[in-house]
């Protein structure tokens, strides 16, 4: 039944609120893939042709960066209490800790201002260990690229190593996830977004849209992974079938809400690294609230884990392509949700 998201998805294109989409259906059991659409549009129109890669913007802080962390707490080189301060010596609040940055409850803010007048990746770190406590830690939720951007630094330092070889013993290998990658080979990627400023000129193809990962280097916590659908669903089927690269503890811990923050007149409640889907968001509405965790990504990515349902979905989209503007992506979401568990109940 997968061709009722397809021909929305078709519809949705035709109406170019996107270029094209890879998409996964995933049970213990299945793995089943479809794509519709463009590669790209501009400056050429090219069909989509089945082994695309993508940039998964957001979802690098789940896939790579959370698990990383989590494998670090598995390893007994941290706990989830750990100081930041501890591991990074020019990061000076004393209190934050693991959690508070895995969480985006740390009180660092969302994002980095002005990043197009930043010069480099030292310049970059410079500002971000030069910024202050913007709100009173654990009183509500402000989503942190800053805070994954520091969680990635822990990584390598830990791992000693950059955190693209890391992902790629820890979590690529172990899992098959034979094209997913920080380095990707640029002729099977979706561009993005056409630059033409001081920052970067033309279309961006094989190298990371976010500003700040592209400034260091594509290595960074908050975003610059590459992949397939194919590879995060089974990323996403590990967990279903409880064979995850971190153990059932540590794995069952990703699921369990951390804050709840209801001050924008909706609750948003964060777990470690995972956001729990609200009513008619990414995972439609019904979903098990309690046993889903899922995330977006701003290239126009989402994916969603239902441990209750035994179910799992992800899409890969190059929304941003040509231009961030143009991305109308977001608005399927929930109804590409209700699908999935129409689907689901069909098979039953």
């Amino acid at each position: 039944m997968m061709h009722r998201i397809k021909q929305l998805l078709q519809q949705a294109i035709l109406n170019e609120r996107f270029p094209g989409a890879h998409y996964a259906y995933v049970t213990k059991d299945e793995l089943k893939t479809d794509f519709v659409g463009y590669k790209q549009i501009y400056p050429t129109k090219e069909d989509l042709c089945g082994d695309e890669i993508y940039d998964v913007a957001s979802l690098t802080k789940v896939i790579a960066t959370t698990t990383l962390v989590m494998k670090l707490v598995e390893m007994k080189k941290i706990t989830l209490e750990t100081k930041i301060c501890s591991i990074l010596d020019r990061y000076k609040h004393p209190k934050t800790n693991i959690r508070d940055l895995l969480s985006h409850q740390s009180g660092l803010p969302a994002d980095v201002p002005k990043i197009r007048t930043v010069k480099d990746k030292i310049d970059l770190m410079n500002i971000i260990y030069d910024m202050d406590i913007q709100y009173e830690p654990h009183t509500k939720v402000v989503y942190s690229d800053v805070g994954f951007i520091l969680l990635g630094k822990i990584i390598e330092k830990l791992f000693d190593m950059p955190i693209n070889e890391a992902a790629e013993q820890y979590i690529f290998k172990p899992l098959g996830m034979l094209d997913s990658t920080y380095r990707p080979e640029v002729s099977r990627v979706a561009p993005t977004e056409d630059h033409d400023d001081g920052f970067s000129k033309g279309l961006l193809k094989g190298k990371v849209h976010d500003e700040k990962s592209y400034l260091l280097d594509g290595l960074a916590g908050h975003a610059g992974l590459f992949s397939t659908v194919y590879d995060i669903g089974l990323f996403i089927q590990s967990i279903l079938k409880e064979q995850f690269v971190l153990n059932k503890t540590l794995t069952n811990e990703l699921f369990k809400p951390v804050i709840t923050d209801d001050s924008l007149g909706y609750k948003v409640t964060r777990t470690l690294g995972y956001l729990k889907p609200y009513p008619n968001s990414i995972a439609g509405d019904k979903h098990d609230f309690d046993h889903t965790i899922g995330h977006t990504g701003f290239t126009g990515c989402h994916m969603f884990i239902d441990m209750k349902n035994e179910i799992g979905f992800v899409l890969l989209s190059n929304a941003v392509h040509p231009k961030r503007s143009l991305n109308r992506i977001i608005g399927l979401r929930p109804e590409i949700g209700h699908l999935v568990y129409e689907i689901k109940g069909e098979k039953q």
